[in-house]
């Protein structure tokens, strides 16, 4: 995807869902499709609200529409571009973790069903299941029994995971937290009281992603994708799946991005939420990340930005990922059966074993395949693809494999009215319907 910032025209893709939709965002007489998209996106600034909202369409596998709003920073009233970096995507980051562990998975360097301590250098074991071996499925399906939420979404420990300037890198943090004899290991913190994939008894997820989600699933999967191959992290997703794609405004390490593109993450005063929510708020405020000065923008509304915030730290895997909304698009395309890539990541049957549920979660209507997670649309089909969310984010990424089609959805502000965003969402997915 080249320069999609420009004017993209939506002639010959079928963009005509605009009008037969419902509500406010309807097509009028005066308005082309593309007008009425960028329409929408406007009016969704207010109604989540956000300060700024990327947005691209994908139909049979091509890039059908993109268009961002809002600014790329409040004070200086730069705008935002499809080619803006967002410093993280949230929890959409595991989506280049798990395709990186497939990789190895295809090349025979790791086994899914093989214990994950012969791959770590350490033997790794929930000590009140010790005789149940960890294994790749179990990180990939968040069913390993490595914490739930403890360790790293507490509020404190949340803002840290974002935010921190840590000084310890992967390896020193897995030993250090995750090994029997690591100075700071703490099996209370480290484990849930399940046993190892026993997809019955996972721990309830206490946000609401789906039982047994864990950052330190896709934590552990870096490191043991650094163990197999001799690389970092870092370097082995730039040589393998960023590199081939071509594609640029994408990496862990903000400093090497272009500064210029980077986006100020925000939060909105007053933003929808729930009370419990605002815990969150006041510990990134205490520990420095959030500015106490409030931004106007927006009629009524102020924002305060994270101008303190890393963005880089050995959760890199789990969900700091920086990118733009160009390249985390071209990244989607290129698992669809009906885009034309020179490079695939991945085989066919791969992706096809990834988008095959392995487990349900009934109390949050989740599903989920080998870390990818289903989205079933009673209008619109199903897709595939991950939800993220963090200081100054929240984004969608998703395909349907049978259409060809997607949508990715940035927004540059987490507490946000979810109703609107789901509206939001679905108005999207209409556009993509054809008469």
């Amino acid at each position: 995807m080249n320069n999609i910032s420009r004017r993209t025209l939506l002639k010959g893709v079928g963009l005509t869902g605009l009008a037969g939709g419902t509500g406010a965002w309807l097509l009028t007489e005066q308005q082309t499709p593309e007008e009425a998209l960028g329409d929408l996106l406007e009016n969704a600034l207010t109604a989540l609200p956000a300060a700024s909202i990327s947005a691209a369409l994908i139909k049979n596998g091509e890039l059908a529409w993109g268009k961002s709003v809002g600014y790329q920073n409040l004070e200086s009233k730069k705008p935002a571009t499809l080619e803006s970096i967002w410093p993280t995507v949230g929890s959409v980051s595991k989506l280049i973790t798990w395709t990186a562990v497939m990789q190895l998975v295809e090349k025979g360097q790791i086994q899914l069903d093989g214990d994950v301590s012969d791959y770590l250098g350490f033997p790794l074991r929930n000590p009140y299941f010790p005789d149940t071996p960890i294994t790749p499925y179990q990180l990939l399906t968040h069913a390993s029994s490595l914490s739930s939420r403890r360790m790293t979404s507490a509020p404190d420990s949340m803002a840290d995971f974002f935010c921190k300037d840590y000084s310890v890198d992967l390896k020193g943090w897995v030993t250090s937290y995750l090994a029997p004899d690591g100075i700071n290991y703490n099996p209370d913190l480290a484990f849930d009281l399940y046993r190892p994939g026993d997809f019955a008894n996972v721990t309830s997820d206490p946000i609401g992603v789906i039982a047994g989600y864990s950052n330190l699933n896709a934590l552990l999967a870096a490191y043991l994708i650094e163990q197999v191959t001799k690389l970092s992290f870092e370097e082995y997703t730039d040589k393998y799946i960023f590199s081939p794609l071509g594609i640029k405004d994408i990496g862990w390490q903000k400093n090497d991005l272009d500064q210029q593109k980077i986006i100020t993450p925000y939060e909105a005063k007053n933003s929808p939420r729930a009370p419990v929510m605002a815990v969150f708020t006041q510990s990134m405020k205490e520990r420095g990340y959030l500015s106490q000065t409030a931004i106007p923008f927006d009629g009524n509304k102020t924002y305060f930005a994270f101008d303190d915030c890393n963005y880089f730290s050995p959760f890199n895997a789990a969900g700091l990922l920086g990118a733009s909304t160009a390249a985390l698009t071209t990244f989607m395309q290129s698992f669809l059966p009906q885009h034309q890539i020179n490079t695939p990541l991945l085989k066919r049957e791969t992706i096809e074993n990834m988008w095959q549920v392995q487990r349900s979660d009934p109390r949050t209507g989740s599903a989920l395949g080998l870390g990818w997670f289903q989205f079933k649309t009673t209008r619109h089909g199903t897709f595939w693809g991950h939800d993220g969310g963090g200081p100054g984010i929240l984004s969608r990424v998703m395909i349907d494999p049978e259409t060809g089609n997607g949508v990715v959805l940035l927004i540059n502000n987490f507490f946000v009215d979810f109703r609107q965003r789901a509206l939001l969402l679905d108005q999207l997915c209409a556009s993509l319907k054809t008469a």
